[in-house]
C-alpha cells in the first residue's frame, strides 16, 4: 500500500470526524490521488460508490449459460499471461473482470491468467489484529482473558503434592531476618499458611499470643501440660507456630501438622474462593482467640481489651452493655468492591457500607473499637457479556497505608455526618463537570476537538483559493472555526482546574485533628492473580516497616509502593482479597516476647540440630553462616525456621 496515500486517507478520515476510511479511499482514488478534490467531494457527500453494471452485460445466469470449454487443448508448457485476475476481490468490478477474463479465447500461450497478490484496498473483515487488543466479536476482553485463566487453571493439578518442593538445606537458612514461608504440603491449602503468616505479623496478635497459656488441669495442679483438644489445642498450636516464625534458624515452616491440628481439609472444588475460604477460616480463628484471651469478662461485660471485634450499630441506638454478642460484635469487615467511583478504594467503599446518605441517624456506627480490623473485600460475580457493547475497564482497587476510623466512631456521628453531607455535594459538583466535560469533548460518538482541528486545517493548508469570493469565504470560515476552537478550549481548562480543586477538597475533608486520633496502619495483604495453584496466591506483610512478599517458599523484600499499588489479578476480578489493619504502635517498640520456655527450648535444639547438619567444612571456610537475630527474651540470638526435615513435625518437647 502507498505511504502517501495512506496519509491521505488518515487526513480525509479526520476531516470526516472519525470517518468511514474506506469511503475516504474509495472517493480519493475516484480523483485519482487528488485529495483537494477529494476532500471536496466528501463534503458535498460523495460516498465513492460505484457504478451499476451496464444494462448490456447480461446476468450471471446468462453468463454461466454461456460458458464453453477451450477450443484448444493447452501447450505442455504455458507461457506466462499478462492478464491479472485479483482473486481477494469481492466487488462487482473484479468479478466482472473475472467473467471477461475466463469468456477471452483461451490460447495458454499469451493470455494465460497470473496469480499475484491483489493490489485492491484490504477487506477490514479478513484483516489481522494483535490478540491483544478487543474485538468486536461479541466477546468482550474481560471474558477472553477469563477464559484463559480458565484454560490454565484446567493445568493445575488438583492435589498438587508434587509441586511441593523443597530446597537443599545449605540454601535454607534464614538471612537477614526475613518472615519464615510457611508451607502446606496440599496446595489448596496455601490460603490457611498465608493466614497464620500473617496474624503472626500483626504485633498485637502476636504479643496477645505469646503472653497466653493453657489452663491448669487441676487448680494445684503445679505444671501445665499442652492441650490435645478443643480451643485449647488451636490456641498452643498458635502458640508453638508463631514462636518458630520467631526463632527457627530455618527459613521455611513445613504446616502440615498445624492442619491436622485444625482439622482443616482441602476445599471440595479446586476453583473455591480463596476470598471465602480465607474468611470462613479467619472467622474461626479470632472468636478462639478472642474468647480464650478474654472469656471470662467478655461474658459478663462489653468492656474488655477488644482484640479482634469491634462494637457495632446505628447511630440513634443507645450504647449496649451486654456481654460478647456476634450479632453487634464484629471482626472482619466485608466491603463490596464494583467498578465505580463509590468502591474504587477501601475508604470510599467502608464510607458506603456504614453510611446512611438519607438519614444520617442511621448509619452505622462503632461503639466500642478494637486494636485489629480486617476487611474482606467482595467481588461480585458476573456473567459474561456477550454483547458488542465494549465493557468498562476494570481499576485496580486501591487501599492506603493508614486509614483513621475516627468518622465511623459514636461519639463523632455529628461531625461525620456534616463532613459525608458536604462530601456529597462536593462529589455531585465534580460529577456535573465531568459530564460537561464530556459534552463538550465528544458529540455522536466523535472526537469534537479532532475534528474541528481536521477542518481547520484543511481550510488552512489544503482548500482551493482559486477566486477572490472563495478566498474571502474561507478566511471568514477560518476565523469562526478558531473562534470555536479556542472557546472550547478555554472552558476545557477552566473545568479541569475546578475538578482539581474539587478533588484536593475531598481528600482533605477528614484531615481534621478531631477525626485523627484512631490511627490504623496496614500490616498484611492478601492477594490473588485469578488463577489457581500453589505459585497463585501470596502476601505482603510488614515487619518493623519493611514490607515482605512470600510466594511459596520465595520471600523477597519489596517497596511499600509496590504493597499499594500491585493490580496483579484486577483484570480477572481478581487481585487484593483481605486486608488486616491494626493499631498504629511505634516503630520498633516491640520488645521480647514472653513465649513458653518448652517451647523456645524446643526451638533451639532443632537450630542446633540444622545448624550442625549445614556446618561449614573446615576445608572449605568460604562459606558464612549468618541468622538475625530474635526478639525472644529467652536470650537465644538466632530465629527460627521449619523443621530440619520438611513435613515432619517439629520436636517441643524438653
Amino acid at each position: 500500500m502507498d505511504v502517501g496515500e495512506e496519509e491521505n486517507v488518515t487526513f480525509l478520515t479526520s476531516m470526516m470526524g472519525d470517518g468511514d476510511p474506506e469511503v475516504a479511499r474509495r472517493v480519493l482514488r475516484k480523483h485519482n490521488g487528488d485529495v483537494q478534490k477529494a476532500a471536496t467531494s466528501i463534503l458535498e457527500g460523495d460516498t465513492g460508490a460505484e457504478e451499476s453494471w451496464p444494462a448490456d452485460f447480461g446476468s450471471l445466469t446468462d453468463v454461466s449459460i454461456s460458458v464453453v470449454g477451450p477450443s484448444t487443448p493447452p501447450p505442455s508448457k504455458p507461457e506466462k499471461d499478462k492478464t491479472i485476475i485479483d482473486l481477494t476481490g469481492d466487488d462487482e468490478r473484479e468479478l466482472r473482470h473475472a467473467i471477461e477474463a475466463s469468456l477471452a479465447p483461451s490460447t495458454y500461450g499469451s493470455s494465460a491468467s497470473q496469480l499475484r497478490p491483489s493490489e485492491r484496498a484490504p477487506d477490514p473483515s479478513w484483516a489481522m489484529v494483535p490478540s491483544n487488543v478487543e474485538q468486536s466479536s461479541g466477546i468482550s476482553q474481560d471474558d477472553q482473558y477469563l477464559s484463559r485463566a480458565i484454560q490454565e487453571s484446567m493445568r493445575e493439578t488438583y492435589n498438587d503434592q508434587e509441586r511441593y518442593i523443597t530446597l537443599p538445606l545449605e540454601q535454607m537458612i534464614r538471612r537477614d531476618n526475613r518472615p519464615v514461608a510457611i508451607r502446606p504440603t496440599q496446595g489448596s491449602l496455601v490460603y490457611a499458611a498465608l493466614i497464620f503468616q500473617g496474624l503472626y505479623h500483626v504485633p498485637q496478635v502476636r504479643k496477645s499470643i505469646a503472653s497466653w497459656r493453657p489452663p491448669p488441669a487441676t487448680p494445684d495442679a503445679k505444671f501445665v501440660s499442652p492441650p490435645t483438644s478443643g480451643e485449647d489445642l488451636l490456641m498452643w498450636t498458635l502458640i508453638e507456630n508463631f514462636t518458630n516464625m520467631d526463632l527457627v534458624a530455618i527459613s521455611e515452616l513445613n504446616f502440615d501438622a498445624c492442619l491436622a491440628a485444625l482439622q482443616l481439609e482441602p476445599p471440595v472444588y479446586s476453583t473455591a474462593s480463596p476470598s471465602e475460604l480465607s474468611y470462613d477460616l479467619l472467622q474461626r480463628l479470632t472468636l478462639t482467640i478472642e474468647t480464650s484471651l478474654h472469656k471470662e469478662i467478655a461474658m459478663q461485660t462489653h468492656k474488655w481489651p477488644r482484640l479482634f471485634y469491634f462494637r457495632y450499630g446505628p447511630a440513634d441506638a443507645q450504647p449496649d452493655t451486654s456481654p460478647f454478642d456476634q450479632r453487634q460484635d464484629m471482626a472482619i469487615v466485608k466491603v463490596d468492591i464494583r467498578d465505580d467511583n463509590q468502591s474504587a478504594d477501601l475508604v470510599s467503599a467502608l464510607s458506603a457500607r456504614m453510611a446512611h446518605r438519607e438519614i444520617p441517624s442511621k448509619q452505622q456506627v462503632i461503639f466500642e473499637p478494637s486494636d485489629v480490623v480486617a476487611f474482606q473485600l467482595v467481588r461480585p460475580d458476573t456473567l459474561p457479556s456477550y454483547s458488542r457493547t465494549p465493557t468498562p475497564l476494570r481499576q485496580p482497587f486501591r487501599y492506603p497505608k493508614h486509614i483513621y476510623l475516627d468518622q465511623y466512631m459514636k461519639e463523632n456521628v455529628e461531625i461525620s455526618s456534616a463532613k459525608w453531607r458536604e462530601q456529597k455535594e462536593i462529589s455531585e459538583k465534580i460529577q456535573n463537570l465531568t459530564l460537561r466535560e464530556n459534552a463538550l469533548k465528544r458529540h455522536q460518538n466523535a472526537d469534537v476537538l479532532k475534528s474541528l482541528r481536521a477542518t481547520l486545517h484543511y481550510y488552512e493548508h489544503v482548500a482551493n483559493r482559486d477566486t477572490p469570493e472563495r478566498i474571502s469565504a474561507i478566511v471568514t470560515q477560518i476565523q469562526k472555526l478558531r473562534k470555536i476552537l479556542a472557546r472550547i478550549e478555554n472552558e476545557l481548562e477552566t473545568i479541569q482546574t475546578q475538578k482539581d480543586h474539587s478533588k484536593d477538597q475531598l481528600s482533605r475533608l477528614f484531615d481534621g485533628p478531631e477525626l485523627r486520633e484512631h490511627r490504623y496502619d496496614l500490616r498484611v495483604v492478601f492477594m490473588h492473580d485469578g488463577l489457581f495453584g500453589r505459585s497463585h496466591l501470596y502476601s505482603y506483610v510488614n515487619d518493623n516497616g519493611t514490607w515482605w512478599k512470600t510466594v511459596d517458599l520465595d520471600v523477597t523484600e519489596v517497596p511499600e509502593e509496590t504493597v499499594l499499588t500491585d493490580a496483579t489479578g484486577f483484570h480477572l476480578g481478581a487481585g487484593p482479597y483481605m486486608l488486616i489493619y491494626s493499631r498504629a504502635v511505634p516503630e520498633g517498640d516491640q520488645g521480647p516476647l514472653p513465649w513458653p520456655e518448652d517451647v523456645v527450648r524446643g526451638v533451639e535444639h532443632n537450630n542446633k540440630m540444622f545448624l550442625e547438619t549445614i556446618a561449614p567444612n573446615p576445608a572449605n571456610p568460604v562459606m558464612q553462616i549468618s541468622v538475625p537475630s530474635s526478639t525472644s527474651a529467652s536470650g537465644f540470638n538466632t530465629p527460627l525456621d521449619l523443621p530440619v526435615t520438611p513435613g515432619e513435625p517439629m520436636d517441643v518437647t524438653n
